[in-house]
């Protein structure tokens, strides 16, 4: 079983947490949210039986439309320019056309 740090699904998970945190004066629910999202891929990766990972996999797809929601909010409040915005946002949308495409 590979170590999940080495997976490309949670190291981009993780560029995209990193980046909320560096670039973002983000709220607790965004910060949460973006954690959710890497630790469910962390999970997924984790497991033996592949059914459970590829299910939770698919939860995860869910997770990133709360991160989303979340940074867009932010972005309305104007706690996020745009260009940060588009930045980030636009990693979660490859993560998830990602997570949709994981076997």
């Amino acid at each position: 079983m590979q170590n999940f740090h080495d997976h490309k699904l949670w190291q981009a998970s993780f560029v995209a947490l990193m980046d909320i945190h560096e670039y973002l004066p983000a709220s607790d629910a965004l910060i949460v949210a973006a954690q959710n999202v890497a630790a469910k891929i962390a999970d997924a990766l984790s497991r033996a039986d592949r059914r459970v990972g590829r299910d939770l996999i698919y939860d995860a797809v869910g997770l990133v439309a709360v991160t989303r929601t979340q940074l867009a909010v932010e972005w309305g409040k104007g706690t996020v320019d745009d260009d940060t915005f588009r930045s980030i946002d636009n990693k979660y949308a490859d993560l998830t056309n990602s997570l949709q495409s994981f076997k």
